[in-house]
């Protein structure tokens, strides 16, 4: 196998103050902006009025160790010069070539933290989200050969989020991110989410739901806490299993992705092994449900069928949900991804690391799970 072109399906920018300088001032008294060792803490903040500070230096942690105080370090010592790849096209394209890296679909990382605003935040979330958008295409725009970028929408103005999205496509955004969690109360099954299903359809714009992108939860609320290990494994259950079974369980059983046969969606960083129990069980409970009860609002497309057709799920290191994908025929839907530059990335390893996960898959599956699935998705050629 080539080793020299592979496309990470999930990679982040870590955004500079740039990024937020399209907010009106009114509303950019009341953030984000970064704050130097704010009260009780060491490093440097993104901070929101009345929200928790989160730290810059937590998303600029690949390739560091597990080692007891290791990601801490790098959290007080933070400075924008010690790396600059993740916030500067140009020197992030040094990286991508020293990880064997062509393109990269970029996400969000600090801009997540507009997601925990709502209510009378709404205006500021809206209009943090449009000034994240722009400064991301022109971004990508230093080299849109090989970044491609999302994006983000807003659950709390739908009329607003279908604006937002044709404005996106219109600048050079190949799709759109959506929190994956929502607040109780809140489904995407719920019909006032159909005018974003519709568009997105009609404009044949992949829908995008990233890990712990969640509306109306403070990010930083249990990070960084002394937590017992029953809440930390509770929480580690809910972001990485439960959250992307959830959402999937809207999109499928809410007939979302049966109205909307076209649209196609992408799972960011859950890795693959999740969806095995959720395809191998759920066709059997609709068979059943249908034998029970005729009546029961029918499902075009068993649950199995729709994820095949419509859902794409990234993956760093997985090799046994790439074991179990491979069963279930699911490998066209499979996206290798670096997620640089996050404490849970390849990089700069990415080369060693896939090496690794495809080496019982023939030359062409490998290929297409390193490159050829993203292309398609993204209308690369």
């Amino acid at each position: 196998m080539e080793y020299a072109n592979f496309f990470s399906a999930d990679s982040h920018v870590n955004e500079p103050a740039a990024a937020w300088e399209r907010i009106p001032a009114d509303l950019r008294e009341r953030g984000p902006h970064f704050v130097q060792d704010p009260p009780g803490k060491k490093g440097l903040y993104m901070v929101f009025e009345g929200h928790e500070p989160d730290p810059v230096g937590m998303t600029f942690t690949a390739g560091v160790s597990r080692e007891p105080g290791s990601i801490q370090k790098v959290i007080e010592n933070f400075t924008w010069e010690q790396w600059p790849g993740p916030w500067d096209p140009n020197a992030r394209l040094g990286d991508m070539d020293k990880d064997g890296v062509k393109m990269e679909v970029l996400y969000p990382s600090m801009a997540r933290n507009f997601f925990s605003l709502k209510g009378e935040e709404t205006p500021l979330q809206l209009a943090g989200i449009k000034s994240y958008n722009d400064w991301l295409i022109e971004y990508c725009n230093v080299a849109p050969d090989r970044l491609i970028g999302l994006g983000i929408l807003s659950v709390l103005d739908i009329p607003w989020a279908v604006e937002e999205m044709q404005r996106c496509i219109k600048l050079g955004h190949k799709g759109v991110i959506l929190p994956a969690g929502l607040p109780d109360g809140m489904s995407y099954a719920d019909p006032a989410f159909e005018p974003i299903w519709a568009a997105a359809e009609d404009m044949h714009v992949p829908v995008h739901f990233h890990i712990n992108i969640r509306q109306g939860a403070d990010r930083m609320a249990t990070r960084l806490k002394k937590l017992s290990m029953h809440e930390t494994g509770k929480n580690a259950v809910k972001r990485a299993i439960l959250e992307a079974m959830t959402l999937t369980t809207d999109l499928v059983f809410g007939l979302v992705l049966d109205r909307h046969p076209r649209m196609k969606v992408v799972l960011a960083e859950y890795d693959i092994a999740w969806v095995l129990p959720f395809m191998t069980k759920m066709d059997g409970n609709v068979r059943r449900a249908r034998s029970e009860n005729p009546d029961t609002p029918v499902m075009k497309a068993l649950p199995s069928e729709a994820i095949r057709n419509q859902v794409y799920i990234t993956f760093q290191n997985d090799p046994v949900g790439l074991a179990g994908a491979r069963v279930l025929d699911l490998l066209d839907n499979c996206l290798w991804a670096s997620d640089y530059p996050h404490g849970g990335s390849t990089w700069p390893k990415s080369k060693d690391v896939v090496r690794t996960q495809l080496a019982t898959l023939d030359e062409e599956t490998a290929r297409k799970i390193v490159w050829g699935n993203c292309a398609k998705l993204y209308g690369i050629a």
